[in-house]
């Protein structure tokens, strides 16, 4: 079957450069229906900057949107445009970071990930070329500094004319075979997925995709068996090729994350697929967005090629690739939906723009049957929206028009504002928790004499909102642009080792969520999301710039500069893990069961284990000597397990205690141990002073764990509800004991 790529030309792209679009511009017109609402106030004020306007006026910023990357200088916008550049402006200022040059144009948007080692800045990769120019350009990796990491070209199967095509598509970043790894469709026939690192063809790949591919894959675990499944649309033209039939239309295809790998055919590989008779060109959204049902449900647009039943219709299917419901809009629905609680109510409900040709409107759609909540008019809505709580407690909504970034009340969709109406939007905006604690609104759009980009800082407004559950607040949900509003995919955001020394500690709750309290920053948690067993630990990194999740099954969970080594997430466990520890370097990991089986990971040494043995009470917890050559093992009743270079203080093993222990921390200088009991009793070993204890005070939750000070003169322990008890020359940086949690606190790493 041959590729139609070179048939779509335009298609997908069809309005990117027209005259209609560039030149004059109508202002938005606001829905009858909604202007009695009156919409909750928001005091905007003007960019906190601008750039200037780019040089790029007959190829300006169109589908790609921006993004928010780590690279030198702080946090960075990273946007591309279709003459091929991409460019990258400090967060804060505005300041140039660096442009990129990648030789085709890029109609992509940036996804960014941090892949190199040592390092916990961001690498950018774009997919260039587009329908227009559908020959040239491939999968891309720009460095950190805004140089070349790697680039590979689609390669066509032999029988196609055509060698090579680009990608428009935007690459998706996840796990897919046990690292970092990216994906997307191309305007060719076939699909890579590559190591994001180093741009190596992963096992199963390329895969037959057969046409076109102008959507950006969602990747998520769709089936709760620790397997990263690719979620993605595509073109179909009528053919036969390696033995299957193709329709002309389009498809939703949930693609396994090993491709054809074991397969007789090239385009084996398939878990399911659902099949329209129009194409799809909008990049599918996976969340738990049918009502109070937890099942996970894919939801996406169509295209507007062939004209038929399945034209101008939102789609949602479960993961099996079974309809569940269908909606009929009054325009395309190329653009991509957004999943997001515009109700408040604690429930995803579907957001979809649509584009008549002249027009637009913004639907609100009941996530459980597809039925409208409210729909605003406005002008062509070619990019997707965006949501954020702005101050209202659930999501307003930005919908990016050729006038303008237009603003709605997410329970009402009465027009709040409209943001730059003198500048045409075809990409989606990007929400950001600034570095000064506030929402930033990113817009990247054209005008006649070429692109600008604008920054807005809310005042008084609380950017940890940002990445809260139910936000959606960029092009597919996050910067690895996975698509994935809930399950079991981590969501990460940008973050900065603290400057200095790092002083604070953070708090992990057994959904994952995470707090982080003195000068750490927040990089990101499984809050948000479904797991398939509880966090159970943490372990941050040395310089106080990332962590580690562990889950009861060994899953790992990595944010920030904390970097991913492994995990026993797919080993039969003969028990369940319940802690673990980093090495010094940050370069490696422990992981401890209740049997005491010791995993180890990266740079970590195993030096033994009491798996064999057999053991009065479970371990509960570890810790590693300050120079990695041994550890510790505490079991419940204070039994202390040494290994390596770790020597042996004593323990209370033989003890009668009132509580268990639940963990226990050593000294800086390795020469003795405190141990915790879950009263809050403290137990002191070696050079271990005792500084006081909370066993005679009555605790509205029990101790779980504790940490000392870098100096080892004094020690702090954290309670189930998120309480800090703070002895010695441990510092009061806050507590969660006054707020109420979705899951309790299950352990803590401090500095």
């Amino acid at each position: 079957m041959r590729s139609r790529a070179n048939a779509i030309l335009g298609v997908g792209v069809l309005v990117v450069g027209s005259g209609a679009l560039l030149g004059a511009m109508q202002l938005p017109v606001a829905a009858a229906h909604v202007d009695a609402v009156t919409a909750h106030a928001i005091n905007f004020g003007a960019p906190k900057w601008q750039t200037s306007v780019l040089p790029d006026a007959s190829t300006p910023i169109a589908l790609s949107s921006p993004n928010v990357a780590d690279l030198p200088g702080g946090p960075a916008v990273v946007v591309g445009d279709e003459g091929g550049n991409v460019y990258s402006f400090n967060l804060a200022s505005g300041a140039k970071v660096w442009t990129y040059y990648a030789g085709a144009p890029v109609n992509s948007s940036p996804s960014v990930a941090a892949v190199t080692p040592g390092s916990g800045l961001d690498t950018v990769f774009v997919g260039s070329g587009d329908a227009a120019i559908p020959t040239a350009g491939g999968y891309q990796a720009i460095s950190p500094s805004g140089g070349d990491q790697w680039f590979v070209q689609e390669s066509n199967p032999a029988t196609d004319p055509t060698q090579h095509n680009g990608v428009q598509a935007s690459l998706a970043v996840g796990d897919l075979q046990g690292g970092t790894d990216v994906t997307a469709g191309s305007l060719g026939q076939d699909q890579d997925a590559l190591n994001a690192g180093n741009g190596s063809m992963l096992t199963g790949f390329p895969w037959f995709e057969a046409d076109s591919n102008f959507t950006t894959p969602a990747l998520a675990d769709l089936y709760s068996n620790g397997a990263t499944e690719i979620v993605e649309g595509g073109d179909s033209s009528a053919g036969v090729a390696y033995g299957e039939s193709y329709a002309a239309g389009g498809h939703l295809r949930i693609l396994s994350p090993t491709g054809n790998a074991g397969a007789p055919q090239p385009n084996d590989g398939l878990d399911c697929q659902y099949n329209t008779n129009e194409t799809v060109e909008s990049s599918p959204a996976v969340g738990e967005f049918f009502g109070s049902s937890s099942t996970v449900g894919i939801v996406f647009g169509t295209g507007a090629t062939y004209g038929q039943t399945d034209t101008n219709k939102v789609i949602a299917v479960d993961s099996h690739c079974n309809l569940a419901w269908s909606a009929s809009l009054d325009g395309n629905t190329k653009s991509s939906p957004a999943l997001a609680d515009v109700l408040g109510n604690g429930q995803l409900q579907v957001v979809e723009g649509t584009d008549n040709g002249t027009t637009g409107t913004v639907y609100a759609l009941n996530g459980a049957n597809g039925a409208t909540l409210w729909s605003t008019n406005m002008n062509r809505v070619i990019g997707s929206v965006v949501t954020a709580d702005l101050g209202s407690g659930y999501q307003d909504v930005l919908a990016p028009t050729t006038n303008g970034v237009v603003v709605l009340d997410g329970k009402t969709g009465a027009t709040i504002t409209t943001l730059q109406p003198d500048t045409g939007f075809q990409n989606s905006p990007l929400i950001t928790d600034d570095p000064n604690g506030t929402i930033g609104i990113t817009l990247a759009g054209y005008q006649a004499g070429g692109s600008i980009v604008y920054h807005y800082e809310i005042a008084g407004s609380n950017g940890s909102v940002v990445n809260e559950a139910g936000a959606w607040p960029q092009f597919h949900h996050d910067p690895a642009l996975t698509g994935d509003a809930g399950t079991a995919q981590n969501i990460e955001v940008p973050c900065n080792a603290p400057t200095g020394k790092p002083s604070g500690y953070y708090l992990a709750a057994s959904d994952g969520g995470v707090f982080n309290f003195g000068n750490l920053p927040f990089c990101g948690s499984t809050g948000a999301i479904g797991l398939n067993e509880p966090v159970v630990g943490m372990a941050a990194t040395p310089d106080g710039g990332g962590y580690w999740l562990v889950a009861s099954d060994g899953g790992i969970f990595s944010f920030g500069d904390a970097k991913f080594y492994g995990s026993t997430g797919a080993m039969h466990l003969n028990q369940p893990i319940v802690g673990m520890a980093a090495t010094p370097d940050g370069k490696g990991y422990w992981l401890v069961a209740a049997d005491g089986g010791i995993f180890t990971f990266g740079d970590a040494t195993y030096f033994g284990s009491t798996g064999a043995m057999h053991l009065n009470q479970p371990i509960v917890g570890m810790a590693p000597t300050p120079d990695g050559k041994g550890y510790w093992l505490v079991a419940s009743d204070g039994g202390i397990f040494t290994f390596g270079d770790a020597t042996y203080f004593g323990s209370t093993g033989a003890m009668h205690l009132n509580q268990p222990v639940v963990g226990m921390a050593p000294t800086h200088d390795s020469r003795g141990y405190w141990l915790v009991a879950a009263d809050g009793g403290i137990f002191t070993f070696g050079d271990a002073k005792f500084y006081g204890s909370t066993g005679g005070i009555r605790l509205n939750q029990p101790v779980v764990g504790m940490a000392a000070t870098p100096d080892g003169a004094g020690y702090r322990f954290v309670a189930a509800d998120g309480g800090i008890f703070n002895f010695g020359d441990a510092q009061p940086d806050g507590s969660l004991g006054a707020i109420h949690l979705n899951k309790p606190i299950v352990g803590m790493a401090g500095f």
